[in-house]
């Protein structure tokens, strides 16, 4: 049991940092159509808006994840691990379009 509250809490930690990363990238990317030109503008606050709420979603599943501690079922688990690489992927598609 001990054993498997660390493993969460490591997860977590984890997770929380990816999530403080791409919540950078999204004011990069805020900025960046602050600077574009209107369709371009346009397109990029749609993409922010959608990764938004992408990360909304993953950080209340981080929430709950750490206030389950080790009782954490491993279906709770698998759905912060499918929403952290969920977001990387959605992340990763926004950086090599706006580049």
């Amino acid at each position: 049991m001990e054993e498997e509250k660390k493993e969460v809490a490591i997860k977590a930690e984890g997770l929380e940092k990816q999530l403080k990363e791409w919540g950078v990238d999204l004011e990069i990317f805020k900025s960046r159509a602050n600077k574009a030109k209107a369709d371009v503008k346009t397109e990029i606050e749609r993409e922010v808006s959608t990764l938004r709420d992408k990360l909304n979603e993953a950080q209340k599943r981080l929430e709950e994840l750490k206030t389950s501690g080790g009782a954490a079922s491993a279906e709770m688990k698998k759905g912060v691990e499918s929403a952290g690489a969920e977001l990387k992927k959605a992340f990763d598609v926004a950086r090599a379009k706006f580049k």
